[in-house]
């Protein structure tokens, strides 16, 4: 089983990763393909980090 510094590290390196995408993906350069991969990744890491919450929440109830 994972510790929750290490569920809140997953969490927050997810985050960035999303924020990242979100932040350098807004050139009217790229494709729609490029812009539907980029939603899609997202969604993913979204679902991943909403699983990683969830655990913390469950596992950790008196953490932040």
């Amino acid at each position: 089983m994972r510790s929750l510094a290490e569920l809140k590290k997953e969490a927050d390196e997810m985050q960035l990763k999303i924020r990242k995408l979100l932040l350098g993906k807004n050139s009217f350069e790229e494709g729609i393909a490029d812009k539907l991969t980029t939603i899609a990744t997202i969604t993913t890491l979204r679902e991943q980090l909403v699983k990683i919450q969830k655990e913390i929440r469950i596992r950790f109830p008196d953490a932040e």
